[in-house]
């Protein structure tokens, strides 16, 4: 009669305590208010300059440019909260290869080489690069360069079209390659004899610093490049990738970037 009664409390007992773990379990799964699954919010971490006036730029600590407002725009259309970190280019593209950042807005060419490695957006600006001389300057054409002083920015299609400039046209260059420096400054106050660079960045910063320089109107087409924004090889990459590429055909299908670039640049530079 014991045993039975004590057989009956144990299992009185264990019933109780199972029935007390399972209402702690059920509180544990609406522990918060009880609402519904908040939606995770999407970030795009973008890298971009600080000094390529009026590409991307800081001034009065402020970030601006083309790029700028251009993602901006993408991320009102996409639902992407964009997060920007600003490095000088060449560090920039090892931050993307790191997966420190998803993508670069920096006027960034296309090429077969990145091809491989990226998975690019629709182009969203196409550009040409250009000598940048003194305005009295007595050099007006390539091979008048031979054997001068010459500046490009380092690790970009600036660099790497100089060369290949400098190899076809056997001008045997004086090359210095920079990372942040105001290269039309450079020419101006002497240090170099032309830089190379982007015709419509020059051409910007050109008209307004008033600068006493101008562009040599290089006749070549090593230089021409198209500009699109880069992603990992990765699912995720390719994803993103595809997203943004939607968002910018719509920009060009409705006008919002050729009034960008009007803006920044006083010409359309999104269309060939």
């Amino acid at each position: 009669m014991f045993k039975k009664k004590k057989l009956g409390i144990l299992l009185a007992v264990l019933v109780m305590s199972t029935m007390l773990f399972a209402a702690c379990g059920k509180k544990e799964e609406v522990k918060t208010d009880g609402s519904a699954p908040q939606e995770v919010e999407k970030v795009m971490r973008v890298g971009t300059g600080g000094t390529y006036n009026p590409w991307c730029f800081k001034e009065n600590d402020k970030l601006q440019g083309f790029e700028v407002d251009l993602w901006n725009e993408i991320g009102k259309r996409s639902g992407y909260k964009i997060e920007f970190t600003v490095s000088k280019f060449s560090g920039l593209v090892g931050l993307l290869d790191a997966g420190q950042i998803d993508t670069v807005a920096h006027q960034m060419s296309i090429t077969k080489e990145r091809q491989e490695k990226y998975n690019f957006t629709e182009p969203y600006a196409y550009s040409k690069y250009d000598f940048i001389v003194k305005k009295d300057s007595p050099y007006e054409k390539i091979e008048d360069l031979k054997g001068k002083k010459v500046g490009a920015w380092l690790g970009g299609n600036g660099e790497k079209t100089l060369r290949a400039l400098n190899e076809e046209y056997e001008l045997g260059l004086d090359m210095s390659f920079y990372d942040g420096t105001p290269l039309e400054k450079e020419v101006e106050i002497e240090r170099l004899d032309a830089c190379w660079q982007g015709a419509v960045k020059s051409q910007t910063v050109i008209t307004k610093g008033n600068l006493d320089v101008k562009l040599m109107g290089a006749d070549t087409e090593i230089g021409a490049e198209i500009n699109a924004y880069p992603f990992a090889k990765s699912e995720d990459g390719k994803k993103m990738s595809e997203e943004i590429s939607k968002v910018i055909k719509e920009m060009h299908e409705d006008g919002t970037l050729t009034e960008l670039s009007k803006k920044w640049f006083g010409l359309d530079t999104t269309k060939k």
